[in-house]
């Protein structure tokens, strides 16, 4: 065949390609025919069955149900295929007219923000050809029968069952077509199951991706190596699953993205990484927050197409190897919160691709320099906070990158702020707290970019005056705590949502702009802030945390609080603020923490605090406020875990209701005028029954935090509460362990009786102090079974008995102060109370003995074993003869001069009568006298009275 001829050929068949394409665009176009009546039908009476708010299926009118929106119709046949109802607002039950779009290919009906629900799923049995279905986030608790309609689907490949509040899965699949099934997607995330891992799941073969994330399963993986030929997502992250990692995990070829982060896995990182499968095509491999131990192994670097690896929040020790900068395809490298120790090693700096370097939270030391960021052209976040480094870097240094997220807290930066980050023009944080800074603030650092998120200049010694342009400027969290600031505290600005000026040296009252205010976090706390707090405060409607405590603020407060709705947290304490406590300040239930002590106000607790039922911390001491204690504290405050009181004119009972407040764990009342008995169920605060070390409480419910975005951690950090407590005789502030401490403190009352035996079941309490008081009685005779037991003071009452010996069992005390009571007896010993050498814990006792107290118990003298001599021996005889004679002549003596008086009488009956006469006469006169005095002492005191 000639080229000409062969030209033509390839033209004709490239004609007829084209002629046949048109053609079947046009009879697809042509074909395109309206959808069948009986199933706009159908989707009429879904559209019924929904509650649309947000009129989403205001176009479902017309005749043609194809060109609705969220529906899609088969070209060919008409037939409805596609219906994507997701992220329309929608509520109430789904329809069970669902079921009869039979030809069904993809049902979307996700992410409808937890409204929607199916009571049951039969209506799913009209889906035969059902192939994707997604019900992220619609309410499945009713629906029993969820898991056997939907795995009898024999099309299905994509499900889609996130956050649908799950509670069991079967532990095996008999007659159902799991074993045959053609499912590729398994998303079972953000559900409540609580179980194992059933072994089933490992055998659905034709998976590719599994996601179990966010429940509680627990127990190891099964050991079923399975047939995941295709599996590339495996997501098993937070859960409690409590195991080594199986070495057959690490042999699935097609893996491209495992995440086991948020467990417990324990061991080191398998040594079967060396000899696995997956080397050559895991891409992300997350291991966070489990129990992993040992050195980071060089293999690593055997995962030449890893993209992400994270490691964080693990017991990984070591240096980080050098071979780690051999992974070329690194993005994201997270090491925080470990505990590697040695040098960054410079070959870091060769990973191109990595965006993400987070370092923090180790205890790695040594020199940072240029060359560890030689070519990391595309970094974006690099944190490397709280370590012992020292970035050294030269003057004129130009980084390769510009960051987003700039983390260098605790590190060295050599007294001045660095000039390179002058270049950093596109950072969304700045974290330079603890650093060394001593200077002043530059001014290009005022104007940044509004993109600013978080600026953290906190723990230097940063000096100066902030600039007039404060007030104007655009970041969003604002942290210049712990300075040296000086001079009049500038107009806050309106833009920030967290603004902390706390420990510097601001003078001057408080002032706000003019313009509208966003303040979510306001801390000037530590301060020479003078003046009232201005009713302008009342304008901050989103203000969650403010703390203005430790200042020279006076005046009465603002009574505008009822505007403040959002308000989460208030301390005040420690200023000169005066009269008595709004009663709108405490009326919305969020609040969670009131601190008004050290100040002068007075009146009683006002009523409205009841409505606050979320208070979780209150301390209302050191102040002039009377009345009793309210009952309604104990039966409306459930949530109430501190409540201070103490140097107040509180009087009256301690009201039994406060033993409701069963998440008590500090009660103080100390230095009022309480009387009566303490409550007989003052034993039944729960929280204090159990050690809090062995509970690991934390105080969550009083933490603020949002999380919005990559960036979200930094947009509202949290707000550190506090307490001032009496240990020891010593007022401390806590704060950090404080959700770990159990204080009862009732001392300088008038408190009568004994010490209840209820008491004894507080066997977490660490602190009780009743010193004092009135009370009675014995110190209860098991007081030794409180283990927790640091401190404890029963000085100054009437205490009376012996001391128990079980108080030497209280191994973990401190400090012991039983002074100035009637005490008696040996003062006991013990490996704790030999330790209490101190005679100022016994003193005012005058019957106790024993040391450490000079006064000898009786049968404590000095035995005598003296050695004597033949001579001495027959001396000694001699006197014990002589006394025995002695003793021998005074009793013949005594018996016969009873005899000489008694023997007359009996003989002698003349002086027998004489003698009894004389007997009765001296009786009668005595008997006499004494009635008339006791007559005479009635008549004077009725006349006093």
């Amino acid at each position: 065949m000639s080229e000409y001829t062969k030209t033509c050929v390839v033209w004709l068949l490239w004609f007829l390609l084209c002629v046949g394409t048109i053609n079947l665009c046009l009879c697809n176009s042509l074909s395109s025919a309206t959808c069948w009546e009986i199933e706009r039908q159908a989707l009429l009476k879904l559209k019924a069955g929904l509650v649309d708010p947000a009129n989403q299926l205001s176009t479902w009118t017309d005749e043609d149900c194809c060109r609705w929106s969220g529906v899609s119709c088969d070209n060919q046949t008409g037939h409805l295929t596609y219906l994507n109802l997701s992220m329309s607002g929608f509520n109430g039950k789904i329809p069970p007219q669902l079921g009869n779009l039979s030809i069904l290919e993809i049902l979307d009906v996700g992410y409808n923000n937890w409204f929607l629900r199916a009571d049951d799923l039969q209506w799913l049995s009209g889906l035969l050809s059902l192939q994707h279905l997604d019900l992220t986030s619609v309410n499945l608790t009713k629906s029993s029968d969820w898991f056997h309609m939907i795995f009898r689907l024999p099309s299905l490949s994509v499900l889609k069952l996130s956050n649908c509040e799950l509670h069991s899965l079967p532990s095996s699949i008999k007659n159902l077509y799991a074993n045959s099934t053609r499912l590729s997607v398994l998303d079972l995330s953000y559900n409540d199951f609580d179980s194992e891992i059933p072994g089933w799941l490992f055998n659905i073969s034709s998976l590719t991706h599994l996601h179990l994330s966010r429940n509680h399963f627990y127990g190891p993986i099964p050991n079923v190596f399975g047939n995941f030929i295709k599996l590339e997502v495996l997501d098993l992250s937070s859960n409690t699953i409590n195991s080594t990692i199986p070495p057959w995990m690490f042999n699935i070829s097609s893996l491209t993205y495992l995440d086991l982060s948020f467990n417990n896995f324990n061991g080191q990182i398998p040594s079967a990484f060396e000899k696995s499968y997956i080397k050559d095509s895991l891409q992300i491999l997350s291991l966070r927050s489990n129990n992993l131990k040992g050195n980071l192994p060089d293999i690593l670097e055997q995962f030449r197409y890893l993209r992400t690896l994270d490691l964080s929040n693990n017991m990984i020790s070591g240096s980080i190897p050098a071979s780690i900068g051999r992974l070329l395809f690194l993005s994201k490298l997270y090491l925080t919160g470990n505990q590697l120790n040695g040098t960054v090693p410079n070959i870091i700096g060769q990973l191109s691709d990595l965006k993400v370097l987070d370092l923090a939270h180790n205890s790695l030391q040594g020199i940072i320099s240029e060359h560890h960021f030689t070519n990391l052209m595309k970094l974006e976040e690099l944190d490397m906070s709280s370590n012992s480094l020292v970035l050294n870097v030269t003057p004129g240094w130009v980084p390769p990158f510009h960051l987003k997220v700039i983390e260098l807290g605790s590190c060295h930066l050599g007294g001045y702020f660095p000039k390179w980050l002058h270049t950093q023009s596109k950072f969304i944080a700045l974290n330079l707290s603890n650093t060394r800074i001593s200077d002043t603030i530059p001014d290009w650092l005022w104007n940044l970019s509004s993109q600013v998120v978080l600026l953290d200049l906190s723990q230097n010694e940063i000096r100066g005056m902030l600039p007039m342009s404060f007030s104007s400027t655009d970041i969003e969290d604002i942290n210049l705590s712990y300075n040296k600031f000086e001079g009049s505290l500038p107009r806050l600005p309106s833009r920030p949502w967290s603004l902390d000026l706390a420990s510097n040296s601001f003078t001057g009252p408080i002032a706000f702009g003019n313009n509208e205010v966003f303040l979510i976090h306001l801390i000037l706390s530590n301060n020479k802030i003078n003046g009232s707090i201005p009713s302008s405060i009342c304008k901050l409607e989103e203000l969650a945390v403010l703390d203005i405590s430790n200042n020279q603020l006076s005046g009465e407060l603002p009574t505008c609080w009822k505007n403040l709705t959002s308000l989460m947290a208030v301390n005040l304490a420690n200023n000169n603020l005066s009269g008595e406590i709004p009663n709108l300040m405490c009326h919305y239930s969020d609040l969670k923490a009131l601190r008004l002590s050290n100040n002068s106000f007075s009146g009683e607790i006002p009523s409205s605090m009841k409505n606050c039922t979320s208070l979780v911390m209150v301390d209302l001491g050191q102040n002039k406020l009377h009345g009793n204690i309210p009952t309604w504290m104990g039966e409306s405050l459930s949530s109430l875990v501190f409540l201070r009181l103490r140097s107040n004119f509180f009087g009256g009972t301690i009201p039994p209701q406060i033993c409701e407040l069963s998440s008590l764990q500090v009660l103080d009342l100390a230095d009022n005028n309480l009387i009566g008995h303490l409550p007989e169920c003052i034993g039944n605060f729960s929280k204090m029954i159990v050690n809090p070390n062995a509970s690991q409480r934390a105080l969550y419910i009083m933490e603020y935090g949002v999380l919005a975005g990559d960036f979200g951690r930094y947009i509202f950090p949290k707000y550190k509460y506090s307490l001032p407590l009496v240990r020891d005789g010593e007022e401390r502030e806590y704060t950090n362990n404080l959700p770990l401490v159990t204080n009862i403190d009732l001392s300088d009352n008038s408190l009568v009786g004994e010490i209840p035996e209820g008491l004894l079941n507080l066997l977490g309490l660490q602190c009780l102090n009743l010193s004092g008081n009135y009370l009675t009685g014995n110190i209860p005779l098991k007081i030794g079974v409180m283990q927790s037991m640091m401190t404890l003071d029963l000085s100054r009452n009437e205490l009376s008995g012996q001391i128990p010996p079980s108080l030497s069992n209280l191994s973990f005390l401190n400090h012991l102060n039983l002074s100035f009571n009637n005490l008696s007896g040996r003062i006991p010993t013990g490996s704790q109370l030999q330790t209490l050498n101190d005679t100022s814990v016994y003193m005012g006792n005058s019957y106790l003995c024993g040391p450490p107290l000079p006064q000898e118990c009786p049968g404590d003298g000095p035995s005598q074993s003296p050695s004597f001599t033949s001579k001495e021996n027959e001396d000694e005889g001699g006197d014990i003869q002589e006394m025995l004679w002695l003793y021998l002549g005074i009793v013949s003596g005594f018996i016969l001069g009873c005899w000489m008086v008694w023997g007359v009488l009996f003989f002698k009956r003349s002086w027998r009568i004489a003698y009894f006469l004389v007997v009765d006469d001296l009786y009668d006169k005595v008997y006499v006298t004494s009635v008339l005095g006791i007559r005479r002492w009635k008549e004077m005191k009725g006349r006093r009275t």
